[in-house]
């Protein structure tokens, strides 16, 4: 790798390195990056550090839903609905090109533990709890109409049919990144491949820290007044490294998915079902031009840095969809790919997994005898933006400055248009098609990513024709995505370059792409053929456990 790490500002960061931050931030999940984000724009300086890049923990591995939390009623966490629906409501509104709405269909069965008249009492809260909300209100359709409404869904034995809306992020990876470049423009740094080494300790604070650069394996010393552990799952694994008896805070759940290839019968609807072994929700929801289906929930005590698809999840998966699904059974040939992630759940012992609160805990290390650091456990991605915001009011109590009030609320996502999306979606694309060699569901794509950012892809392909080229037969993603990524958004390797487009997670992984990709990363950051080839066989063997017989 070459010396001058941050190629697109040699020097901004190595000169800013040395200075006392008002916050560190360690942890480039959304958690993290919303916390960075909300502190800079309210005046603090912020460093951010994260081991791996942004978003490629916890982020990456949900189900990319926006959402109340329908199920969470039942525990009567009102609050955290509510909460969740107002937060859903903001995402929609100032991330409109990567938060859209999504119609779920709910089928329910005479063999279901909830029956249609409890699930209706729920629906009723959900819709009181979302009172001003943009989303079409719920409805139930009898069980002689169902087909008509969702022809995919199995009718035997069924009660009737819930239809309401909640939302999607197609790519969390998108809103995290996000976040990350509106911090970056307020002044804070941000670091992906920096990996906390120690903490020094004195006096019952923690004076500074220590991280490596991965990528240059140099190690720097750094100093802050106040510190957040936002590393979600690792939460626990960071406060070893700090003096004291802190008790265990993490009980993560793992949840795993599979993405199975677009059937002919399938739903343009998302599908919601409630699992016949265990009574779990089961998700069958369109994504990237397949099928989603997750989740799964078990206890989780492994290692944090390789969590992976068992067989007995997908055999779940599998067997669950196909007892919602009418004219298709799934296999494990329609299988793409798996990914898995653990939940940063509070600690709880053997808790059902379910039953365990979604709520957000701010841990205050202070009653552990470190005056300037907390801990995030668990958060939702819904509910990201509330979160960073109640971390940020507690970090300037604690800096005993003069409060200044939270911006998100009112600062839209850099890439949300100024109007309806699905408008401006249209007006781009009728502006463009003749004056560009894109295609227009290929406008389309840089639109539901970049927002309206989509422009300085544009002018990159105007003024080399060739950026406009695909990468891939499988993704609709083109050059100067790629070149956009490296000079703008902080990707480092082949692996950061799949996270900032849709590529890396496209039916074939972008597998076909890694010589392209390769050769533009090894020319731009002048790698050696060593090293370039370390980054292919990093992203091979990071790609997740392949289902086959």
């Amino acid at each position: 790798m070459r010396n001058e790490r941050y190629k697109y500002d040699k020097s901004h960061n190595k000169k800013k390195i040395g200075i006392e931050f008002d916050l560190i931030v360690i942890g480039g999940g959304i958690n993290g990056s919303g916390i960075a984000r909300d502190a800079a724009e309210r005046g603090l300086k912020v460093l951010l550090l994260e081991k791996e890049d942004y978003s490629s923990g916890a982020t990456s591995a949900s189900t990319r839903l926006i959402h109340g939390g329908l199920r969470y009623l039942e525990h009567f966490e009102f609050s955290l609905v509510r909460e969740s629906l107002s937060e859903r409501e903001f995402l929609l509104k100032q991330a409109s090109h990567l938060v859209r709405p999504l119609k779920f269909c709910f089928p329910v069965y005479k063999t279901d533990k909830r029956k249609l008249w409890y699930l209706n009492i729920g629906m009723l809260f959900y819709e009181m709890l979302s009172l001003g909300k943009s989303l079409p209100g719920y409805k139930i359709i009898s069980p002689k109409k169902v087909l008509c409404e969702e022809p995919s869904i199995s009718d035997k034995d069924i009660s009737g049919l819930i239809v309401y809306y909640d939302a999607q992020v197609q790519f969390p990876e998108r809103l995290c990144l996000e976040n990350i470049l509106m911090a970056t423009n307020k002044g804070a740094i941000t670091l992906n491949h920096a990996k906390v080494e120690s903490f020094q300790i004195s006096e019952n604070k923690i004076e500074s820290l220590t991280f490596i650069d991965k990528l240059t394996n140099n190690s720097y010393a750094v100093k802050a007044k106040q510190y957040v552990n936002a590393s979600g799952p690792w939460v626990d694994t960071l406060c070893k490294n700090l003096q004291g008896n802190i008790k265990r805070k993490i009980g993560g759940t793992k949840g795993s998915h599979i993405i199975v290839r677009k059937f002919s019968s399938g739903s343009s609807n998302a599908l919601l079902a409630t699992a016949q072994s265990d009574g779990r929700p089961i998700f069958i929801i369109p994504w990237n031009n397949n099928y989603l289906i997750g989740t799964t929930d078990i206890h989780f005590d492994g290692d944090l840095d390789n969590v992976k698809v068992s067989y007995e999840e997908v055999n779940y998966l599998v067997s669950e969809a196909n007892h919602v699904l009418k004219n298709y059974q799934i296999t494990k040939d329609d299988i793409l790919f798996t990914y898995s992630g653990v939940r940063p759940l509070p600690y709880v012992g053997n808790k059902a997994p379910a039953s365990i609160t979604r709520k957000h805990i701010i841990s205050d290390h202070a009653s552990d005898g470190i005056n300037n650091m907390v801990s995030i456990i668990g958060g939702k991605l819904t509910t990201y933006r509330r979160l960073s915001e109640e971390v940020v009011d507690l970090i300037i109590r604690k800096l005993n400055i003069k409060h200044v009030s939270s911006k998100t609320l009112y600062e839209p996502l850099m890439g949300t248009p100024n109007e309806n999306y699905d408008d401006y979606k249209l007006k781009i694309v009728k502006k463009h098609l003749n004056k560009s060699d894109l295609d227009a569901d290929i406008l389309e794509h840089l639109v539901s990513i970049y927002g309206k950012k989509y422009k300085k892809i544009l002018d990159l392909v105007s003024q080399n024709p060739d950026m406009g080229k695909l990468i891939s037969s499988s993704s609709l993603d083109i050059q100067a995505q790629i070149y956009y990524a490296l000079e703008f958004e902080q990707a480092y390797t082949i692996t950061d370059l799949f996270r900032r487009i849709s590529l890396g997670l496209s039916s074939g992984l972008g597998e076909d792409a890694v010589p392209l990709v390769s050769d533009m990363l090894a020319k731009y950051y002048e790698l050696s053929q060593e090293e370039i080839n370390k980054q292919v066989e990093d992203y091979i063997e990071g790609k997740g456990l392949r289902v086959k017989d």
